[in-house]
């Protein structure tokens, strides 16, 4: 019998921080194409810009970017710091989760156990990685993300050492009713337009599958006080709250517009000096559409908006267009690794300082 204190620490702190960095590069390929509808089988990996196929040793986590100088080597478009950005978190996220679960754990722990548990709570971080980047771009979560998640979550969480099946289930059902209730349909009842998206309330049933219903309402709460504290940011340096390619309510009210606008993006997506503008890409050592930073299409949101605004006064007020809307899931992702990590230090240094 293998023991988890068996394993030099070092060892696994090297191995956890590759095995990451090699999920990043999957992460970047869902990042990019879940939120269009694509496939993260096929087609295999391949240049937006010229379309030819990327060489295996090109998609080389971390250094891949480096040898190429963040261009394409094919055509010599931008590629976006973002793709070693993520790959680099996926490295420091398995290598932290590897530290508290199998370097920290208690001396009898075996190994395989603990392993498992390890890929587990990776599995789960990459899932918020994923919504984080793509709430950033898109304003939505993707349901590939939240559903398996929250399913894995429950299913694993008899053989884990939190949070235990009961609390597992009760996050998970508590979370999303909390959200989904009060935030999305109350809300949009008394209102008008919805505090929160329904992608957050799946997001936070996942949370809450794998962290227990104190994990979900951590999550929430510690969500939305540093998304108030970033939105007030935002707002006091005149920066728009709202993703730069997310289509406002009006313009998403026009299909015509929304349409236009998607074809526009592919055709423009063929052109090198778009997507130097946009610097986005589609896996390791490739370069994106325009419509993932939505930087180049700027201009055709705002006709796209103008158009909308048009056909729609007397429906929508203009406040309710995504200017003043915030991106939740990265906050609620914020949130829950925050209690991951550090929960129960956060928790005992609130009590102490209110006296609780």
């Amino acid at each position: 019998m293998i023991l988890a204190h068996d394993l030099p620490a070092i060892f696994v702190r090297i191995t956890a921080f590759l095995f990451g960095t090699l999920w990043g590069s999957f992460f970047n390929v869902a990042i990019h194409r879940w939120p269009r509808g694509m496939s993260v089988v096929t087609p295999p990996s391949h240049c937006p810009a010229c379309g030819k196929p990327i060489a295996p040793f090109r998609n080389v986590p971390l250094l891949g970017w480096l040898f190429l100088r963040g261009k394409a080597q094919c055509c010599g478009a931008k590629i976006s710091a973002r793709y070693p950005l993520v790959e680099l978190l996926g490295g420091v996220l398995c290598l932290a989760i590897a530290e508290r679960v199998i370097v920290q754990s208690a001396e009898a722990s075996e190994v395989v156990p603990v392993a498992l548990e390890t890929l587990g709570y990776f599995m789960f971080a990459g899932g918020l990685l994923i919504a984080t980047f793509v709430d950033l771009d898109f304003m939505e979560i993707p349901d590939e993300v939240s559903l398996p998640g929250a399913a894995l979550g429950l299913a694993t969480a008899p053989l884990r050492s939190m949070p235990g099946a009961a609390d597992a289930a009760l996050g998970a059902g508590g979370g999303f009713l909390v959200v989904q209730l009060l935030f999305v349909w109350v809300y949009e009842r008394l209102t008008g337009r919805r505090g929160m998206g329904e992608g957050d309330a799946k997001l936070l049933a996942m949370i809450g599958a794998w962290l227990g219903w104190q994990g979900a309402l951590f999550a929430l709460v510690a969500g939305a006080m540093q998304g108030v504290l970033v939105a007030i940011a935002l707002i006091a340096t005149g920066r728009p709250t709202t993703p730069a390619g997310v289509l406002t309510e009006e313009s998403t009210a026009n299909p015509d517009a929304k349409t236009r606008r998607e074809a526009e993006e592919r055709d423009d997506a063929t052109t090198e000096e778009d997507t130097e503008e946009t610097g986005d890409d589609d896996e390791r050592g490739e370069v994106g559409t325009p419509d993932a930073e939505g930087e180049a299409d700027e201009d055709e949101d705002e006709d796209d908006a103008a158009e909308g605004d048009d056909d729609d006064d007397d429906d929508d007020e203009p406040e309710s267009t995504g200017r003043m809307k915030v991106p939740f899931g990265p906050f609620l992702a914020i949130g829950a690794l925050e209690f991951f990590f550090f929960g129960e230090r956060l928790i005992a240094a609130y009590l102490r300082w209110s006296g609780l």
